[in-house]
């Protein structure tokens, strides 16, 4: 049975809690992160705020998955040797990390694309498929690489007992590569210091290959991105993320429907309650299923009748035609 001391949470923690959820409290059109998205991904928002709702636990990042077309940057050793490490650290140029650019993302499955080729939705123009030589200084060109990455999330518990349930759920679901970032909360004499932040992530879904390359220019000129493969080959690797996309779904949905139950289970051995209590709010999979499709289909509904009041309106905006 647990101990009471280890369920505890340290005030510095919540204080912690309370400042990112003021955060992702604010509304989307005016909530901005780091990420080339610049807000929390609608796919992993539900799941969020799930792990939010419970005591010891809270999100510091994440990332539902996606899709992404990537232009290297490269380090221009001159520049970064007149500016000072610390100002290096600092400044980021825009448009991607590094001094790279983002030429394409998309956190879902990629499919309606219109009449646009694969090339023109990724920013590149068709090559022949020959790699380019290095230019006058020896260097190599800067690659595009084209990604598929699996969810990512990043949790931050109060104690090293809150962090076990999100550990064994992630190992469980199939994020293998789980663990903790840090082991300096393992310091036993750090009272209220930094606490155990789990990586929730799985490298088997990742998929990554060379693309294109940046044929450079002169400094005045907008830099042209060249193909390396084929239409076909860019289409296969879309098939390929999509799929992974799906298999990525279903690990998610397994990581929230372990976590919530091994918290509930934890919950009520604490506090020497019968049963399996649910943290607010819970839902299983099926309930939380039936109540997406009935908001789905009311908001349908809701549709179509302002399609049909908006034709009604219109009809008799019409001049009569009778005498």
């Amino acid at each position: 049975m647990d101990h009471p001391e280890r369920m505890m949470i340290p005030e510095a923690f919540e204080s912690r809690k309370r400042k990112i959820l003021a955060e992702l409290s604010i509304p989307e059109a005016e909530y901005t992160d780091l990420s080339p998205k610049g807000s929390v991904d609608e796919g992993i928002r539900v799941l969020i705020d799930d792990i939010n709702t419970l005591a010891g636990l809270v999100t510091t990042s994440s990332c539902a998955g996606r899709i992404s077309v990537f232009l290297e940057g490269r380090k221009k050793q001159q520049q970064q040797e007149q500016v000072p490490e610390e100002l290096q650290r600092q400044f980021v140029p825009s448009g991607g990390k590094g001094a790279g650019k983002w030429l394409y993302v998309s956190h879902e499955p990629l499919q309606d694309r219109g009449s646009r080729s694969m090339h023109e939705m990724f920013g590149m123009i068709r090559g022949d498929g020959r790699p380019p030589a290095l230019n006058e200084t020896g260097q190599a060109p800067r690659l595009v690489r084209f990604s598929f990455e699996p969810m990512i999330l990043h949790i931050m518990a109060a104690t090293l007992h809150h962090a076990h349930p999100v550990l064994s759920a992630a190992s469980s679901s199939g994020f293998r590569e789980s663990g903790l970032q840090s082991l300096r909360c393992l310091d036993a004499e750090d009272t209220d210091g930094p606490s155990p932040i789990v990586a929730v992530r799985s490298a088997g879904l990742s998929l990554e290959s060379v693309v294109g390359y940046c044929e450079e220019t002169n400094d005045d000129d907008e830099p042209i991105i060249r193909s390396l493969v084929t239409e076909e080959f860019l289409e296969m690797l879309v098939a390929i993320s999509n799929e992974r996309f799906s298999v990525n779904s279903e690990r998610k949905e397994r990581f929230r429907t372990n976590l919530l139950t091994l918290c509930s289970t934890s919950r009520a051995h604490g506090t020497k309650a019968k049963g399996k209590a649910k943290p607010p709010g819970w839902e299983d999979p099926e309930t939380r299923r039936e109540r997406m499709r009935a908001e789905g289909l009311l908001k349908k509904k809701l549709g179509e009748n302002q399609t049909k009041e908006d034709s009604i309106d219109l009809d008799l905006s019409q001049p009569s035609l009778e005498p």
